[in-house]
């Protein structure tokens, strides 16, 4: 029997035995109180495969599962993946019209273009009906969401001027109303 063990994205691990056919998974972080954290499989052609959600056990959060290698492969996720555990589920979600860092803004949006721009954290204020992103806007970097430079306003935030996107519900771009 080999065993692997895998550092997930987002925090934890995932160990790997493979006996014959079968791989058993068992994934585990550290019990932090923040929410619900998912496991997710993602393979290096593009496969992605829910393993399911951690649960509380033993002063940690686990989750065990064993799939067949017939059944990583169809999914895309097998033999090379990498494995995430993002937070699905905030239990303190953040009050709607103030701004929090989100971890993850790709995860917002609907379309697949904007998702791979959004890399890494960014301003969020959630509202009524959607919600927005916000980025500084520097001379010396480029900006945040190139395909939606057009739909963005700026805004101050603590000084500095951030460029500012919003969003419907299903996470489409919002055009800004036409002014007279």
């Amino acid at each position: 029997m080999v065993e692997e063990r895998l550092t997930m994205g987002g925090g934890g691990t995932l160990t790997l035995h493979q006996e014959g056919p079968r791989v058993h998974m068992e994934a585990e972080r550290l019990a932090d109180g923040r929410g619900l954290y998912k496991v997710w499989l993602h393979g290096e052609q593009g496969g992605k495969l829910l393993l399911g959600t951690l649960a509380p056990e033993g002063g940690a959060l686990r989750l065990r599962r064993t799939l067949s290698v017939g059944a990583l492969e169809q999914a895309g996720c097998w033999p090379r993946f990498r494995a995430e555990a993002p937070l699905a589920f905030a239990f303190n979600s953040q009050p709607s019209g103030q701004w929090y860092c989100e971890q993850h803004p790709e995860r917002l949006v609907s379309d697949p273009v904007l998702k791979k721009q959004l890399t890494g954290a960014m301003l969020c204020r959630r509202g009524e009906g959607g919600f927005s992103l916000a980025a500084p806007l520097r001379a010396d970097r480029p900006v945040r969401l190139p395909a939606l430079f057009c739909l963005a306003r700026t805004e101050r935030r603590e000084g500095q001027l951030h460029l500012v996107w919003d969003f419907d519900g299903e996470g489409n771009p919002k055009v800004p109303h036409k002014r007279e």
